[in-house]
């Protein structure tokens, strides 16, 4: 198919003034000098929206993800192996997509938060270690059995039964074949300081004990950080009452980990056997504040996501009517309004209505208007608007008004949570050097 590109008009002037001046006034807009300069064309062939069956898709730059494990890396000791963190449909880039991807570049270690996404991945071809993060339930157990996925635990009890289950399953082999425990590994999980997960570090010693006991594999003994990100002090004493506690282990070959994305920014822990990136993965920042995106860019990571859309529908009104659900907008004049197939039930909040922005690809900036519904959004537009007029819902940088972390900012919450918010329905286009290369929603 011949490729066909959009034809960009001047930059309109910036709507929703008060809302993000709002979030220009937390800090210096020195510090992030291009937030209302034009952004480097990004072309989009009208094909991929045939790949996506549908006016609206996410593309994932799988070339963006690989690159930022890289980086992070660099920031770790040369012996650190990254365990790669794709809970949450991947931080909602397709973790199926994003595991094999990261696998075919020689990624073996994954984690996920539930034993069902853990099968999901390895259905879908993903070998190697796989951690359910946590604190694993007995529900769980036949699943993670079955698939070769490795628990968290935090309690004696989880071991025996466990073990139990393991005994029962590979009854004929277990008493000649002691690979079959250590290949049903566990990970133990202490309670540094966060009060979560994790058993507190005085009862460690009972569950290394049962672990000896019932033959049960330890892969590793894990920790995680409250506040790495702006809690030097915390994290620091989290840190040393982690090493303290597992000292006689490490003597004796246990591996160790500790290390999220904000700690292996910060320098916490990345000397240690594992780390285990998140949310930096996929370029985003831990918070919405622009220090945290000027840090996050410094460092040359890169957001992996754009959400794009064609509206499905573009017409002109009189004055006097009124948009969408509650009547919540009215014409003062005509205006040319589009309308986009997509609402929260694909991830676009609700709280964006009359206070969301989109952006074509010269960053003119064109603003939600009346109720956000299930499966609609609709826009006010200029005349040049067609509905072959590509828009990005969610741009992949960190100084648009409709980048995930000001996204973020404007709905008074945090990066990961707009991006696992973003539904399984929304097809996800995976590219790499500006190429799809896949298609899938996981």
């Amino acid at each position: 198919m011949t490729a066909k590109y959009l034809t960009w008009k001047q930059p309109r002037k910036v709507v929703n003034a008060n809302i993000m001046q709002e979030v220009l006034d937390k800090v210096d807009a020195c510090q992030l000098k291009d937030w209302n300069t034009s952004l480097k064309p990004r072309l989009h062939k009208e094909s991929e929206f045939d790949v996506a069956q549908r006016s609206t898709y996410l593309r994932v730059d799988l070339q963006a993800i690989w690159n930022n494990i890289q980086i992070l890396k660099s920031k770790c000791a040369n012996h650190t192996k990254v365990i790669a963190v794709v809970k949450g449909n991947a931080y909602g880039h397709g973790s199926v997509g994003v595991a094999r991807h990261l696998s075919q570049c020689g990624v073996t270690h994954f984690a996920v938060a539930t034993s069902l996404e853990g099968k999901e991945l390895r259905q879908n071809g993903v070998t190697g270690f796989i951690q359910v993060l946590g604190s694993c339930v007995t529900e769980e157990m036949d699943t993670m059995l079955e698939e070769n996925l490795t628990p968290t635990v935090s309690d004696v009890n989880f071991i025996k039964i466990w073990a139990e289950k393991i005994k029962t399953k590979h009854e004929e082999n277990i008493d000649s074949c002691d690979q079959v425990y250590q290949k049903f590994c566990v990970v133990v999980k202490v309670d540094s300081g966060m009060s979560r997960n994790g058993c507190q570090c005085e009862d460690l010693p009972k569950l290394m004990k049962a672990c000896a006991e019932h033959k049960v594999a330890v892969h590793s003994l894990m920790t995680h950080f409250a506040q790495a990100w702006d809690d030097p002090v915390f994290t620091q004493q989290q840190l040393a009452t982690f090493l303290d506690a597992v000292q006689p282990y490490r003597k004796t070959g246990v591996k160790v980990h500790v290390a999220n994305s904000a700690a292996i920014i910060r320098g916490f822990g990345t000397h240690l056997d594992f780390v285990r990136p998140g949310i930096a993965i996929y370029g985003l920042p831990p918070d919405s504040s622009l220090q945290s995106a000027c840090i996050v860019k410094s460092l040359g990571l890169k957001p992996a996501l754009t959400w794009v859309a064609r509206p499905s529908l573009v017409k002109t009104l009189e004055a006097g009517r009124s948009v969408g659900y509650d009547q919540m907008y009215k014409l003062l004049k005509p205006e040319t309004l589009a309308t986009f197939s997509f609402g929260y039930a694909d991830g676009y909040n609700r709280l964006l209505s009359g206070r969301g922005v989109l952006t074509d690809t010269k960053a003119n900036q064109y603003e939600v208007v009346g109720r956000v519904s299930m499966d609609a959004v609709t826009v006010i537009v200029d005349d040049n608007v067609t509905r072959d007029t590509v828009f990005h819902v969610i741009t992949d940088d960190y100084q648009s008004p409709n980048c995930v972390a000001n996204m973020a900012a404007v709905l008074g919450t945090i990066p990961y949570e707009v991006a696992t918010s973003l539904a399984a329905r929304l097809p996800r286009l995976y590219v790499t050097n500006q190429q799809c290369v896949g298609r899938g929603t996981h």
